[in-house]
């Protein structure tokens, strides 16, 4: 009985709650999507590497990551822009001003230097002897290509004066030695094996940007960056003297729509993949939020700055993503819960109290005519008093709490029978 006393009481309260979290459900984000696309350059390039390694990262959180190979960050942000995959690996220096308003970045993950090479024999301080040259600036489409262009056109070089090369497939670093062209502009990764091969042919030179850090004075997606004695190879001493160079950094770019627990997940596996030191780069330097061309995006900053949430330290990502997003509807729900409960266990005390105050009711009502009673009905009334106490018995299932007023009923009821023997011995005796 006492259990029905309190469903009675709770079940108003679990509609309440029920009909207000219904209410606040409406408001609450809809879950991500379990896949993302993602663009990176050629298949046999370090952006396409990195990607890969994403994909084995998020797998692991039943996530599927789809990487889609292009010809380079041209190709990559066009694809962004009509909605083809939702995020890109863009070699800093490429984007428009169409793509730095319909765009957000989400980090940079390291530095990649601008590699000029150009044979051993020719002497090039600056940029602007390379006027009137027959020059390979990467293929169209190339992030090496945008970023040359923009280079040389600050040292008003263009293809009215310079011829620029279309190699077609062929090996640059062969046709630079075979003269079919007089330098040639290369945006790749320091670990890349086709730099190493460069820097180790004796026959080829790197160009020292001696004015690089003026460079980055003027685009600030652009650092300057230097290339220690030796770092190549100690044993041969490769390069033979630092040499200064200008470098982009790649960035993940991704549309403006894409979902903040996206940018959260993608950007917690390329915390982990991209942390380590490099030739350019300390220990957690990257992925920052620093040099980018492209604005950042507030929700990839903020992670970037303070890293994981305390829900999503202790609970796969998913579980605190849901808890995250479930806090619009917990949090009215906790509010409105705790007077509705706090005001249910006043009202329960008060029906458990009053099953037992209605049989002080009966008792009262018992003793007050007891001393108008004869012998025949005093009798009669110890019967039904009994039984009534029996019945209290079998039928009042009291909580253990409520003990005390139970006790006191029976203490009182055993009074009364007291009383009514005492009133028939009276009776006898007269």
């Amino acid at each position: 009985m006492m259990k029905c006393e309190w469903c009675k009481i709770t079940f108003p309260v679990i509609v309440i709650v029920f009909i207000v979290g219904l209410f606040s459900y409406q408001f609450i984000d809809p879950a991500p999507p379990k896949t993302l696309k993602i663009a990176t350059g050629k298949a046999d390039g370090t952006y396409y590497k990195y990607a890969t390694l994403y994909h084995k990262s998020l797998k692991k959180e039943k996530f599927d990551l789809q990487v889609i190979p292009t010809a380079g960050s041209v190709e990559a942000l066009q694809m962004l822009e009509n909605k083809e995959v939702d995020v890109a690996f863009v070699q800093g220096g490429t984007a428009t001003r169409e793509d730095i308003k319909n765009l957000e970045s989400l980090c940079s993950i390291y530095f990649e230097p601008l590699w000029v090479f150009y044979r051993k024999n020719d002497n090039f301080k600056y940029l602007y002897n390379l006027k009137g040259k027959k020059l390979y600036i990467g293929e169209v489409g190339s992030g090496t290509r945008a970023l040359a262009t923009v280079l040389l056109k600050e040292n008003s070089i263009d293809s009215t004066n310079t011829t620029f090369v279309d190699l077609k497939g062929q090996n640059p670093q062969t046709a630079l030695k075979n003269g079919k062209v007089d330098a040639i502009f290369s945006v790749i990764s320091a670990s890349s094996d086709k730099v190493k091969k460069l820097l180790k042919d004796k026959d080829l030179k790197l160009f020292n940007f001696t004015r690089a850090k003026a460079y980055s004075k003027k685009f600030s997606y652009l650092s300057a960056l230097t290339l220690q004695e030796g770092v190549i190879s100690l044993k041969n001493n490769i390069p033979q003297k630092n040499i200064t160079l200008l470098g982009t950094t790649a960035t993940l770019v991704a549309t403006k729509e894409l979902n903040p627990d996206l940018i959260r997940l993608l950007l917690k596996s390329v915390k982990k993949i991209n942390s380590k030191a490099t030739m350019f780069s300390e220990e957690n330097e990257f992925p920052t939020y620093k040099y980018t061309q492209i604005p950042m995006s507030k929700d990839a900053k903020n992670y970037l700055i303070k890293g994981d949430t305390f829900l999503e330290k202790i609970f796969p990502f998913w579980i605190a993503s849901m808890i995250d997003r479930l806090a619009i509807m917990i949090i009215p729900l906790l509010t409105l819960l705790f007077p509705l409960l706090k005001g249910a266990l006043p009202l329960y005390r008060w029906r458990i109290r009053s099953k037992i105050y209605k049989w002080y009711k009966v008792l009262y009502e018992i003793d007050s005519k007891l001393d108008l009673l004869d012998k025949s009905e005093l009798k009669k009334t110890k019967e039904n008093l009994t039984t009534l106490l029996k019945e209290i018995q079998e039928e009042t299932k009291i909580p253990l709490s409520y003990m005390g007023e139970y006790y006191n009923l029976k203490v009182h009821a055993n009074l009364i029978l007291n009383k009514i023997d005492r009133l028939v011995k009276t009776t006898d005796s007269l």
